[in-house]
């Protein structure tokens, strides 16, 4: 399958497994002895080694390509607008000027203020951040209606970064639909929505030690 770019890069994902393998009659595959070793030799999946969801598009070597062509852009962009920022002050001394960025929720790298004991939705309550990326940052939050505590990654508000997610989204829904039985140790998404102009998802909040 080939993806229609557009602008802000962004991609039309596919819908259906079987736009990524429209001649695919068997939507699992066996892995070969050695394709799932670790460095060391061990098997990634143990008893599960022959077993994989097959379902990651062909294109994904384009797609890593057109990602890291994204941050190559956005940071340069980032680097000029920030050296446009340097003023002087009556002292000679340099300082960047301050901006309010979407209404104060957000920092200069447009990533949400993260503020503990906030409640989005009148459903979560932010406990603390717990993980920090090039897309986002990810805060440990606790759910009132399903009452435990989940992991919510906030994607930055800027649309370079929100049109990659948004095809993180598909995919991940794509495959949770193949893996009801989580054979694939593929991680659960379970929901996302919008929040002061960020997407966020929702994940279930799992261990550092992912064994």
């Amino acid at each position: 399958m080939q993806y229609v770019q557009g602008p802000y890069t962004e991609w039309t994902a596919p819908t259906s497994y079987e736009q990524y393998y429209p001649n695919s009659t068997n939507r699992h595959h066996h892995l070969s002895s050695n394709a799932s070793s670790l460095t060391d030799g061990s098997s990634a999946y143990g008893s599960s080694t022959s077993y994989l969801y097959d379902i990651v598009p062909p294109a994904t070597d384009k797609i890593s390509a057109e990602l890291q062509n994204n941050y190559e852009v956005y940071y340069a962009k980032k680097k000029k607008r920030s050296n446009n920022q340097v003023i002087e002050d009556t002292n000679g001394l340099y300082k960047k000027e301050k901006r309010n960025l979407n209404d104060g929720y957000d920092d200069e790298n447009h990533d949400y203020i993260v503020r503990p004991g906030e409640i989005w939705l009148e459903r979560y309550t932010i406990d603390c951040l717990i993980g920090k990326g090039s897309f986002g940052q990810v805060v440990k939050a606790f759910d009132h209606i399903d009452g435990e505590y989940v992991a919510i990654k906030i994607i930055k508000n800027k649309r370079p970064f929100l049109s990659q997610a948004q095809i993180e989204v598909r995919l991940l829904e794509l495959m949770n639909q193949h893996d009801i039985d989580n054979n694939g140790y593929i991680v659960k998404l379970k929901r996302h929505f919008t929040f002061r102009n960020h997407l966020c998802l929702v994940f279930e909040l799992l261990s550092y030690n992912l064994y």
